[in-house]
């Protein structure tokens, strides 16, 4: 059995590893007694949102990470419209192998991405949200991909 303070350096220390993390010194990491890791704080793209979350499923004794107070703020600069972000999805979604559904719409409002339609696999619809935060301008993505 692991004690929280293990569990939060471990979860630390993978951050830290993790390449996709630019600053993990700018996530807090707080862990309950039960192993349910919460991550506050900032980062520049959904993408490493989706990095520090998936850092601290990895560690052994965790056993939910929430990451609601994890938040997305891009860097200040030239800032994609949210047709510009939407083309540039769809874009990503044609040069992905994974992604084979021609029946996934993309919604973009203020940055916020909202994928729905259906996809036949849940890998394909986890590929599309992924494909989706990385993008430039992107602060967040619901996924509401349905499987057939």
């Amino acid at each position: 059995m692991f004690t929280n303070s293990a569990i939060e350096e471990r979860v630390r220390a993978g951050l830290h590893r993790d390449p996709r993390v630019k600053h993990p010194e700018l996530i807090a990491v707080t862990v309950d007694e039960i192993g349910t890791v919460v991550l506050r704080g900032a980062v520049a793209t959904p993408r490493q949102r989706l990095a520090a979350a998936h850092d601290a499923r990895e560690v052994e004794g965790v056993f939910e990470v929430i990451v609601d107070d994890l938040k997305v703020h891009p860097p200040i600069g030239y800032r994609r419209t949210d047709d510009e972000i939407r083309a540039a999805a769809l874009q990503r979604f044609v040069g992905d192998a994974r992604i084979r559904s021609t029946h996934i719409h993309v919604k973009v409002s203020h940055g916020h991405v909202t994928l729905t339609g259906y996809v036949r696999e849940q890998p394909e619809s986890a590929a599309a949200a992924e494909d989706v935060a990385s993008l430039d301008g992107v602060v967040g993505v619901t996924n509401r991909i349905q499987i057939r």
